[in-house]
């Protein structure tokens, strides 16, 4: 227990520090680009290469007979892309783009490693996934908040030797049963994807978006951010983050994970709507959400056996669209006026699922699913169409018990009780609804 204890510090510890380098790298090369323009793509590409590329580099990472080349690579990957930051002689768009593709990448194949590795050596125990995931967002918002050329230097001569000492130390569990060096990973790859439950990582992968949508679109701390300063503020909420992340791990292995999982979605949906009151709610909002990291990453890695590298880069994958949706929503009154009832009717909803003793997490999750592909048409469609008749809202209403209560029975395999579900659900959200709209009215 020692020595996973001592690895999972050491690449939790270069979790930080990886992060940091990017940002600080990533924040130095946008500020020397005097076109708008230019800085929007450098930022656009190096999240798509650091986030859309993870899938390919934790396949690479799960086929590859000789792991601790993924973590060398990344280190040279990452190196470069600094060294090009901090000792450009007449800077340009192309020096930009050759210094973002290499910290992109190096990023993107750390995390596979260390994410692959720490699920492996210490058989999928959820406290030290939680753990090692938790420590970027520091080192995120040291590198944005406090970004310049001494801290871009100190963190690659830190990086350096510690990420020397984790390789000495990973040939030492070379031999060992839990090791992560196998040709079974190879063979695994080689099952038809029917073998693979795709479903289930697609729903793991909507709450990660989610959850990804949920952090960019809270509303912006400005009396803190007035009071304390953007750089203070950027570190406090990542300080906020990595204790959502690594106590996530500690909760699930004592209450469930699918109890804090669910627990963790619902209080988050439950404070989000309150978040406009106060800015506390938004601090708190992003602690309960951010519980829920770790669980997403043990049911993803328990689900799909020796592909623990692939299925950590879906997952991070995921992020992306939900980061990119919730930038470009977050001052858009359209977008809030679909989310906000959208987040209320699945906190009912669950609410009430929980009531009845529903207590199978794929029946809250298709809650949830079912709730996107139906609350923000219905929604959209009353705004485009500026519906009022109170029938026509009604009508509109029954379709979606109908088509909820297919997708309930999808998963539960019952007429009867996927029907009552999506009845009672659905007739008590909009009575909720209704009630609202007369108190403000």
């Amino acid at each position: 227990m020692h020595s996973i204890a001592f690895h999972t510090f050491l690449l939790s510890l270069l979790h930080l520090l990886v992060d940091g380098v990017c940002a600080c790298g990533l924040m130095m090369t946008t500020c020397q680009i005097l076109s708008d323009f230019e800085a929007y793509g450098i930022i656009v590409l190096y999240d798509v290469l650091a986030f859309g590329t993870q899938p390919l580099t934790g396949r690479w990472v799960d086929t590859n007979d000789d792991n601790p080349h993924g973590l060398k690579l990344a280190m040279a990957l990452l190196a470069g892309g600094s060294l090009i930051s901090l000792f450009h002689v007449s800077w340009n768009f192309l020096a930009a783009m050759t210094g973002i593709i290499l910290l992109g990448l190096g990023n993107s194949l750390f995390h596979v490693y260390g994410g692959k590795y720490v699920a492996v050596t210490s058989h999928n125990d959820i406290r030290v996934m939680g753990v090692f995931v938790s420590t970027g967002s520091v080192g995120l918002a040291l590198g944005l908040g406090f970004s310049s050329p001494t801290l871009l230097a100190v963190f690659i001569l830190t990086l350096l030797p510690i990420s020397i000492l984790h390789l000495h130390y990973a040939e030492v569990l070379k031999g060992t049963p839990s090791a992560i060096y196998t040709k079974e990973a190879k063979q695994t790859f080689l099952q038809p994807l029917s073998a693979i439950p795709l479903l289930y990582l697609s729903c793991l992968m909507l709450v990660v978006a989610g959850r990804s949508f949920i952090g960019e679109s809270v509303p912006t701390l400005r009396t803190t951010i007035h009071s304390m300063g953007a750089p203070l503020t950027m570190v406090m909420v990542g300080a906020i983050v990595m204790t959502g992340k690594a106590a996530g791990g500690f909760l699930s292995k004592k209450w469930g994970v699918q109890n804090v999982f669910c627990a963790s979605l619902l209080l988050s949906a439950a404070v989000f709507l309150m978040c406009p009151w106060h800015d506390a709610f938004v601090l708190i909002t992003l602690l309960l959400i951010n519980i829920s990291m770790p669980c997403t990453l043990y049911l993803a890695t328990m689900a799909v056996p020796r592909r623990e590298g692939w299925v950590f880069g879906l997952l991070a994958m995921a992020l992306l669209p939900g980061f990119l949706l919730g930038y470009l929503s977050k001052d858009n009154v359209t977008c809030q006026a679909l989310l906000v009832p959208l987040m209320a009717t699945i906190l009912l909803e669950s609410i009430l699922l929980l009531w009845m003793h529903e207590r199978r997490w794929q029946v809250l999750s298709a809650s949830v699913v079912l709730n996107i592909f139906t609350n923000v048409p219905l929604n959209a469609f009353i705004m485009a169409y500026e519906v009022t008749s109170p029938l026509y809202i009604v009508c509109l209403e029954c379709v979606v018990v109908v088509a909820e209560s297919i997708g309930y029975w999808l998963v539960i395999h019952n007429w009867r009780r996927a029907f009552k579900y999506s009845f009672l659900c659905n007739s008590f959200s909009f009575l909720i609804g209704c009630i609202f709209q007369l108190l403000i009215a």
